[in-house]
């Protein structure tokens, strides 16, 4: 498939699970009773994905509504190149499925990749640059006292750099909610 096509059938899943828990009566789980001094959630995670998307990082997500959050990522990869990257996302809660809270995510972020580049004779050369990415994904939080939970994310990402990878990832880690209510 390409491309467009995997963003166009995502932004259709995405959409026909939005309107199915639409259907749903108003009220029925915690993200539906969230008020405007919920806590800040940080994420410490362990990710995987594509050949050049494992490592470790944090997210750190500001409520700014009922259902809306701005999120700041940092993230450790381990590939050619050994890089801290980082991103700004917008995150939507979706209505809540029992405990359950998925929502959908979208942002901007930088990235520091590694390119082999080979020579003629002698042992290939490894330049690394920098490139603007985008992503878009969504997850599930799931809490599991009042002050932390757990949380599993998806994204594809997108850099715009020349010869940079478009990337999965996948993460899993433990959410801590600090000040406010849950």
């Amino acid at each position: 498939m390409t491309k467009p096509t995997t963003l166009a059938w995502m932004t259709c899943a995405v959409l026909a699970v939005h309107s199915g828990a639409h259907a749903q009566n108003a009220g029925t789980g915690p993200a539906d009773r969230a008020s405007p001094k919920r806590p800040i959630e940080i994420t410490p995670y362990v990710l995987v994905g594509s050949p050049s998307a494992s490592g470790v990082g944090t997210a750190v997500r500001w409520p700014v509504g009922a259902r809306f959050g701005v999120e700041l990522e940092t993230e450790l990869k381990r590939a050619e190149v050994t890089a801290v990257n980082v991103a700004l996302s917008l995150v939507y809660d979706l209505p809540a499925i029992g405990l359950a809270t998925p929502y959908v995510a979208a942002g901007i972020g930088l990235e520091r990749y590694g390119t082999v580049y080979y020579r003629s004779a002698g042992a290939p050369l490894l330049g690394s640059d920098t490139g603007l990415t985008l992503n878009a994904g969504g997850g599930l939080r799931m809490p599991v006292t009042d002050r932390w939970g757990v949380r599993s994310d998806a994204r594809w990402l997108h850099d715009s750099a020349r010869d940079a990878p478009d990337q999965w990832r996948i993460y899993n880690g433990a959410t801590v909610g600090v000040g406010g209510k849950r």
